[in-house]
């Protein structure tokens, strides 16, 4: 037995993406009670001041405007978050991910040889999503998977991608840096 490794191959990985989903469902949870107490506030006041109000309504239709505009406006954001959250749950695969070897990467059941390859890069996704890991081939197709399915640092993807390219390729992580 030489002791040497002939592949990274790394499983999809959803623990991630499933406390993502949690996140995003409390975010939604707590601006919808923050809203409901706005509200009560804001029915409290209007009991209490009702002689204003009807006296001059202008400015208080304004103000509760306003609340209850921004209270909205942050639920919907929080819902928008959280839905982007599921649907990236929803597709996290199943079985090979990401395998590194002598021969090339094969990222998100698509196969790059060395040869074909261009670059290999962590990149900044869109929101609410994190940053993906992208491969480019020459002809300026890629493919990308989230980072967040791979349970691998991206600093380790760096290292076995040298060691297993003979130190042509690495990730760029660089774009995640700023």
């Amino acid at each position: 037995m030489s002791g040497v490794i002939d592949e990274l191959s790394v499983e999809y990985d959803g623990t991630e993406t499933r406390a993502r989903v949690d996140r995003w469902r409390g975010m939604v949870r707590s601006r919808l009670i923050s809203l409901g107490i706005s509200i009560v506030i804001l029915i409290v006041i209007f009991i209490w001041q009702r002689d204003r109000f009807i006296a001059n309504p202008l400015p208080m239709i304004i103000i509760y405007g306003l609340v209850l505009l921004a209270g909205i406006g942050w639920v919907v954001a929080m819902v928008i978050g959280y839905r982007a959250a599921q649907r990236a749950a929803a597709g996290v695969g199943t079985g090979l991910a990401l395998r590194i070897d002598r021969t090339g990467v094969e990222l998100a059941g698509a196969s790059i040889a060395w040869t074909e390859l261009e670059s290999l890069a962590a990149a900044k996704g869109s929101w609410p999503g994190g940053p993906v890991l992208r491969a480019t081939r020459h002809d300026g197709a890629s493919v990308s998977l989230p980072l967040e399915q791979l349970p691998v640092r991206p600093a380790s993807l760096d290292t076995a991608a040298r060691a297993y390219s003979g130190g042509r390729f690495g990730v760029d992580l660089g774009e995640l840096d700023s």
